[in-house]
């Protein structure tokens, strides 16, 4: 697999936002170690978007459909900018399942097949082939989400915000959607 790894900097930023909720920005550049000038000029960004508040640098979204959605757009840029590895797999633990995978993984739909799958290296594509495994797209990625993974079951997630944005990414705006949207935002995010 080639290393083609996703221009990732500002989805650092929608995960942090998600995960942390309110964040000084000065915070915000620490936990995602990115420049301040840079933090701050993605945070102006997506206030003109109208999907985060900045009061006095310190920065909150209110209404999380509306960031998911925006992270959706920047998503589908960069899943048309960098091609996924299509294989076949067994999800495992050192993967992060996300989009209609992730679906897969809490019982929502039969199959992981279609999904999106992470990893950290692309070396660890080679060994997680299975030629009886389902077939998804692989990416090699920013250690950053491994970071902010959740466990369903024995698997792996990213955080749920990236999971949502990645679902729409892929084209499933669907009533799962809207109902693990109703879920996950009614559990605070987690």
């Amino acid at each position: 697999m080639v290393e083609m790894r996703p221009p990732t900097r500002r989805e650092r930023i929608y995960i942090a936002l998600w995960e942390l909720g309110r964040v000084r920005v000065a915070e915000l550049s620490r936990v995602t170690e990115l420049p301040y000038p840079y933090v701050h000029r993605e945070i102006r960004r997506l206030e003109r978007e109208g999907v985060v508040v900045n009061s006095a640098g310190t920065v909150e979204i209110p209404d999380r459909k509306a960031f998911v959605m925006l992270w959706a757009e920047d998503k589908r840029r960069i899943f048309e900018r960098v091609k996924g590895m299509r294989v076949k797999l067994l999800p495992g633990p050192k993967v992060l399942l996300s989009g209609s995978a992730a679906l897969w993984a809490i019982g929502k739909v039969l199959s992981p097949a279609g999904g999106v799958a992470y990893v950290r290296k692309p070396e660890e594509a080679a060994r997680l082939k299975s030629a009886g495994g389902y077939p998804m797209t692989l990416y090699s990625y920013d250690d950053f989400a491994f970071r902010f993974a959740k466990r369903a079951g024995r698997f792996s997630l990213p955080p749920w915000g990236m999971v949502l944005a990645d679902l729409l990414a892929q084209g499933m705006y669907t009533r799962l959607f809207e109902e693990v949207f109703e879920e996950v935002v009614g559990n605070g995010g987690d």
